[in-house]
Order: structure tokens, then C-alpha cells, then sequence
């Protein structure tokens, strides 16, 4: 008998610790953060004046220039080979003037290659953690013009692309829109033809220089060579 009750008892228990809730699961590790900034691509200057819409320079030189051409984008011309782009390269001219000038306090974030082949420094430019380029492309005084490796801020400035043109602000005027990209007129004035690839940001195809109208501005990146494109994940189309 009580061999049974020692059974019925074990099996009371059995039961009983089948119907009480299972032990919450252990909670999931938090999400990796993102990497933060290179703070050492960062660096304090003052604007000594601009040049144009997309060039200015300081008065306080970075990693041995002054001269800034303004990254990932493009403005219209003042004077590229004694020819300009009219009132559009003068409005662009005249907007950034007014927000940046002469004395300006600015950050100066370099680019993953720090100068152009004229050593030029190619940055963007901040104030107070406002991004100017981006500025410049949101008011239709400058367009995108992603250079591989520079995508970093691609999205950011395609947004500002589609709301200057939804607005139809500066270059997107509908009532006087520009007939020709910064570069395009500069192909065209130097007697030049393309000589950079085309990449869909979003497909990551890429296509011969002379088929960059194939790509959409909004999605527009460019490579110095097939190489690169292929590098970068992008594939022939």
C-alpha cells in the first residue's frame, strides 16, 4: 500500500510540474550599435569665402589645403573654361554666399579619399551638425553626384533631390528648369565624352559611360572604371 502511495505521489508531482508556466525565455542581446563616426575625418575651419556653388575656401587649412570641392554633388558653372550655366550657377553661387560667409564657423568631414587630383579636399560641410551639402541639393542649387567610394550619404541626398523637384525649387523651376547637368555641360565645353560608369543604386547594375542616361538621376553613382563598379558589388547590365 504504501509502495502505491509513494507511485500515486510521484506521478501527483509529475503532473503538477506539467501544468505551472514554462521559465520565460532568456532575454535576446541588445542589436550591435552602429559604428560611430571617424571622428579623426572631422575638423574645425572658417569659411575664407566661396567660390561657387559646390567650392569654397578656408581660412584655416586641413590636412595642407584650404581649397574644399564640396562632396557628392554638383553645382551649376560660374566660369569653366571662361562659360558659365547663367543665372543658375549664379543663384547657386549667390545662396551658398549666404549661408556661408566669410568667418563662418564650420566642421569639415573629409571624404574616404581625403582630395581630388587638383588637392582639392573633398568633404562635406557642417554646421552645427546641419549638413550644407545636402542643403544645397534640397533648394535646387546643386544636384547629387555620388564618385565610388563615396555613397555614405546617398539616400539622404536622394531624398533632398525628390523634395527640391516635387517643390520645384532653384533648377527644378518648372517654369525654367536647366536643360543640362553641371557635368553635362562640362562634357560639352571641353569637347569631352563620358568616361565614367553608371550604377543603379538600387538594382546595383552598371553601364558603359556612354549609357549613363540609362540610369535615372535619383539612382545615379558613378566609377572611374568597370573595376571599381564590379568592387563595389555591381554587376554589367
Amino acid at each position: 500500500m504504501k509502495k502505491i502511495m509513494r507511485m500515486l505521489l510521484v506521478l501527483g508531482l509529475m503532473l503538477l510540474n506539467g501544468c505551472t508556466d514554462p521559465e520565460p525565455p532568456a532575454p535576446s542581446p541588445d542589436p550591435p550599435k552602429e559604428n560611430p563616426p571617424d571622428e579623426s575625418k572631422r575638423h574645425p575651419s572658417q569659411i575664407e569665402r566661396v567660390v561657387d556653388g559646390d567650392t569654397v575656401h578656408l581660412k584655416d587649412p586641413v590636412s595642407g589645403s584650404t581649397k574644399v570641392r564640396m562632396l557628392s554633388i554638383d553645382a551649376p558653372e560660374t566660369n569653366y573654361r571662361g562659360k558659365s550655366q547663367g543665372a543658375y550657377g549664379e543663384a547657386s553661387t549667390r545662396y551658398l554666399m549666404n549661408f556661408l560667409p566669410e568667418g563662418t564657423d564650420v566642421q569639415v568631414v573629409l571624404g574616404r579619399e581625403e582630395k581630388d587630383d587638383y588637392g582639392r579636399l573633398l568633404a562635406y560641410l557642417e554646421i552645427d551638425g546641419q549638413d550644407i551639402n545636402e542643403k544645397m541639393v534640397r533648394h535646387g542649387h546643386a544636384v547629387p553626384y555620388f564618385i565610388y567610394p563615396h555613397f555614405d550619404r546617398f539616400k539622404r541626398y536622394r531624398n533632398a533631390l525628390e523634395n527640391a523637384r516635387k517643390e520645384g525649387r532653384g533648377m527644378w523651376d518648372p517654369e525654367n528648369p536647366i536643360d543640362e547637368l553641371p557635368f553635362e555641360f562640362r562634357m560639352r565645353i571641353g569637347n569631352r565624352k563620358p568616361d565614367k560608369y553608371a550604377g543603379h543604386f538600387e538594382t546595383k547594375k552598371y553601364v558603359k559611360p556612354a549609357n549613363y542616361k540609362e540610369i535615372p538621376l535619383e539612382q545615379r553613382v558613378f566609377f572611374w572604371n568597370e573595376r571599381d563598379a564590379q568592387e563595389a558589388g555591381y554587376q554589367k547590365d
